[in-house]
């Protein structure tokens, strides 16, 4: 595709995007970089970052690799790709995992400090006048993961970094410089909270649960009071966060909170569904949601699962790489009901063989799946049709789940391994529907609801 191509198709996209919706915002994440990728590597390889057991390629490409964190010319480009696409976003979220994955020895703070530094002078300078709101993840921090709720020279030296007119305010620096979290009034009616989701992390050593150790830096006390206030002021909220709770789609078993903080989370959830209008989290790399309901069994919340800009390969058997993703989000200013999702993505194969990114539009959630919006009730359906042997939905999940980069079949244990994350965040929920037979017939819960279906018009990318 040529440059005037990708120009009109990225209008095109913009086009439809201020059609369908009052608002939008970005959402970035896990950009993981690499400052070792063909410069500085150890032991032959081509980035310290490197999958383990994974051969290093003859001829690596200058934009990166699916065993390696992101390059900078990789990073630098996705920023000035989303300037390209939407230019004046109403803010930005920016979910963390900055460093790459790569052993503490190779590590110090200052490496750590100077990583953050440079993705927000990136940030700051390609949108200058734009609202972000950033929030730690478990690569934030040295040693990795081990994230302390209390303050230290990350959370001080960040601070430094984000209090800035058109970043955060400085009437949550107490919030924030003590526990990494914080809240903000996005609009009239419509806040956001940022919360440290580090601390949940089963890797997170420092805030394992213990008789005198319930709620790391008090910040699950803290969100039940800021929920509580926002209901009472008649206002709603977006979470966004790293870490998230639940069961990882793509390797079955595999949690990320700890027992405790997962059921407390649910409670918080299931309490104020009301309230919360969208979750954003992120740490799998890959693209997904999640889905929360009630003691009737309806969905009223949800959680979606931004993708990585970078294309590491896990070392976690059988999840594979992705293609480096980031997603612009549709939402009703006035009510905070989300109403698309419209994922971009670089084929990284192709962006080395023709020596540009060439990022385009993957999918708009509502023209790919017919639905009529993004809320909790249409996505309920589209799980739904997922067990439907007459529909290709789950195909299209399962394709875009990588960002399309894997184009392998999922059936089996890797389908109900897929359903029962989506639908179960609950621990034992989540291990009856893996053990139920023909659970991969049985996972979606009858929906309560009957879903529009609505004209879409395909746009080239």
């Amino acid at each position: 595709m040529g440059r005037s191509t990708l120009f009109t198709t990225l209008v095109l996209c913009v086009l439809a995007v201020h059609c369908s919706a009052d608002g939008v915002f970005w959402h970035v994440t896990d950009f993981h970089y690499d400052f070792t990728y063909l410069d500085g590597a150890e032991n032959g390889t081509i980035c310290d970052s490197q999958t383990a057991g994974q051969p290093t390629p003859n001829d690596p490409g200058e934009w990166g690799d699916y065993i390696c964190d992101a390059p900078w010319r990789l990073i630098n480009d996705t920023v000035y790709a989303m300037k390209a696409i939407q230019p004046n976003p109403d803010f930005i979220i920016w979910t963390g995992d900055d460093t790459p994955h790569i052993y503490n020895d190779k590590m110090n703070t200052d490496v750590v400090l100077t990583i953050i530094g440079n993705l927000t002078d990136l940030l700051r300078s390609v949108f200058p006048n734009t609202q972000v709101y950033p929030v730690f993840g478990n690569h934030d921090y040295h040693p990795k993961h081990q994230m302390p709720p209390a303050p230290n020279t990350v959370y001080n030296a960040t601070w430094n970094m984000w209090n800035v007119p058109s970043w955060l305010p400085s009437d949550v620096m107490n919030t924030f410089v003590n526990g990494a979290y914080y809240t903000v009034l996005i609009s009239p009616g419509l806040r956001l909270v940022g919360l440290n989701t580090v601390y949940y992390y089963t890797n997170d050593k420092v805030t394992a649960p213990t008789d005198d150790n319930t709620d790391p830096a008090g910040q699950f006390a803290w969100l039940e009071g800021v929920l509580q206030q926002a209901q009472t002021d008649n206002e709603k909220v977006f979470l966004i966060g790293h870490v998230p709770p639940g069961f990882f789609e793509r390797s079955k078993g595999k949690s990320w909170f700890y027992p405790e903080y997962n059921r407390r989370y649910l409670q918080i959830v299931a309490r104020y569904a009301d309230v919360i209008k969208g979750q954003f989290f992120a740490h799998q790399h890959l693209d997904s949601f999640r889905l929360f309901y009630d003691d009737q069994g309806r969905a009223v919340n949800s959680m979606l699962l931004a993708p990585a800009v970078t294309p590491w390969m896990t070392t976690l058997g059988g999840v594979g790489a992705n293609n480096p993703g980031i997603r612009l989000v549709s939402y009703d200013k006035t009510t905070g009901d989300l109403t698309d999702v419209n994922q971009y993505y670089s084929n990284l194969a192709l962006a080395n063989m023709q020596g540009s990114p060439l990022w385009g539009h993957e999918y708009s959630l509502k023209q790919a799946f017919n639905l009529p919006d993004a809320s909790p009730a249409s996505l309920q359906n589209l799980l739904d049709s997922f067990s439907n042997s007459s529909s290709d939905n789950f195909e299209k999940y399962y394709l875009y789940n990588s960002v399309s980069h894997d184009r392998s079949t999922c059936e089996g244990d890797c389908k109900v391994a897929q359903l029962c994350a989506i639908k179960e965040v609950d621990y034992d929920k989540y291990q009856e529907c893996i053990d139920a037979p023909s659970s991969g017939a049985n996972v979606a819960r009858v929906s309560m609801f009957i879903p529009f279906v609505v004209a879409a018009f395909a746009l080239a990318a």
